[in-house]
């Protein structure tokens, strides 16, 4: 405004001074002259002065930005969230890596978290699936289904920690419904180093597709490696891990993951002991451009597989790559994901040492806003029987109605070296309907 009235008060000093020229040439007087010089060094001081504070915002911005793409990097990869979750995604992530989690929480934060704590997130998820097969015999064939229902609860318990329990309600082949608590762990969120311990009932991190719910597949279900070596909700347990973001000079994305969980998974002993499963995991993530990242993943579990403390064990090693694509102009409409993961088993028996592998590649192309199509390989030997084999081809399509609904129509032929309910050869169609009530928290990257 200053500067507004000091140039409209130059301009009309300019525009009488040639008048008064024009008339009396050598009649201006000396502190007219004066008043000028100081009003024109007014001007360029804040003209100065101005062009200073614009250059120090754009320098704090760029200083913004880099510490936002900083912490992304720090905070470890997440889903891309749509536009309008943006913002809470952000704050969720600076919540979980304790960006101020070595001081201590002022009055105003501990009410805001308080007030949150008592209104967690609930949400409960659908999914329904009709199912054909030329396999006569199963369990499940030639019918509709309502497989699952997932009740979410997730919300922060104080300014330290947050819990998530999920309740899991499926159906039995006979009709009949059972009730099991899918998950329910504490997560501590403000250890110093970078540590980020949790306890309770959790699927473990080992592999790719094994710790994502079954609705967050791309695909209607697990791979064949998952189910052959896991069981057909893969390797969960109770117990304890903590995970360590390790610091490096490139600024990469580094998780190690160590947890200890019950020994309840037919890999191993199952029922019959008391030990543990012992599994490290480790992540690295990199951002290749704008566009596309890779994430790199290691796992290592094992355990008794008889009733003795480590009389005859069962080890299992596994590798993991993903890559996706997304364009920043086209981010809604375009898209490629290609994941691929490979495990290897040894187990001790009687007869001696058997050794076991398989994997699964899979990649999903969306052409457009609401439409994903997708191909998946597997081979699987059986975990106790190297000799027996069976691979598996399979297509999906995705329709994405919204981030709340999607319907999915999948077709898979597995091919066996052994009869299963009469036949090798099986041949499957699914039609799949998800739906989400309520803000269920995001999946992991």
């Amino acid at each position: 405004m200053k500067l507004q009235m000091l140039c409209l008060a130059g301009a009309a000093v300019l525009v009488v001074l040639p008048q008064a020229s024009a008339q009396e040439p050598a009649s201006v007087p000396a502190d007219l002259v004066k008043e000028l010089r100081e009003l024109r060094t007014r001007v360029d001081a804040l003209e100065a002065k101005q062009a200073k504070e614009k250059e120090e915002y754009e320098r704090t911005i760029g200083e913004l930005r880099t510490e936002v793409d900083r912490l992304h990097r720090q905070g470890g990869p997440t889903a891309q969230p749509e536009p309008e979750d943006e913002l809470e995604a952000l704050v969720e992530q600076l919540t979980e890596q304790g960006v101020m989690g070595e001081e201590e929480p002022g009055f105003l934060e501990s009410v805001g978290r308080a007030i949150q704590s008592s209104n967690p997130d609930i949400s409960l998820i659908g999914d329904f699936l009709g199912h054909y097969s030329s396999n006569e015999g199963r369990g499940f064939d030639d019918e509709f289904l309502f497989r699952h229902l997932e009740l979410g609860i997730s919300g922060n318990i104080d300014p330290y920690a947050r819990a998530d329990v999920f309740i899991g309600m499926g159906q039995h082949d006979d009709g009949s419904w059972h009730t099991h608590v899918g998950e329910a762990y504490v997560t501590f969120l403000t250890l110093p180093h970078d540590l980020q311990p949790r306890i309770g009932r959790f699927k473990s991190s080992f592999g790719k597709a094994n710790p994502q719910h079954l609705h967050a597949l791309p695909w209607v279900e697990y791979p064949l490696i998952v189910q052959n070596y896991f069981g057909d909700h893969g390797l969960s347990g109770d117990g304890v891990g903590i995970s360590w973001l390790v610091p490096n000079k490139w600024d990469k994305y580094i998780e190690v993951t160590y947890e200890i969980i019950n020994n309840d998974s037919s890999l191993f002993a199952g029922q019959d002991t008391d030990d543990f499963v012992h599994l490290v995991h480790l992540k690295n993530f990199f951002d290749l451009s704008d566009a596309s990242t890779l994430e790199l993943g290691a796992s290592f579990a094992t355990a008794p597989n008889d009733e003795g403390h480590g009389g005859n064990r069962s080890m299992i090693e596994g590798l993991d790559i993903t890559y996706k694509w997304r364009p920043p102009e086209a981010g809604h409409y375009k898209s490629f994901l290609w994941q691929t993961e490979l495990l290897a088993a040894q187990a001790d028996l009687r007869q001696g040492q058997e050794t076991s592998w398989g994997l699964y590649s899979a990649a999903d192309y969306q052409f457009a806003r609401r439409w994903v199509v997708g191909l998946r390989y597997d081979y699987s030997q059986m975990p106790y029987s190297s000799s027996r084999h069976e691979h598996g081809y399979s297509t999906y399509l995705t329709f994405l109605q919204s981030p709340y609904v999607l319907m999915r129509l999948g077709y898979m032929y597995t091919d066996r070296n052994f009869r299963l309910y009469g036949d090798k050869d099986e041949h499957e169609l699914f039609l799949q309907c998800i739906f989400n009530l309520g803000p269920h928290r995001a999946h992991k990257y």
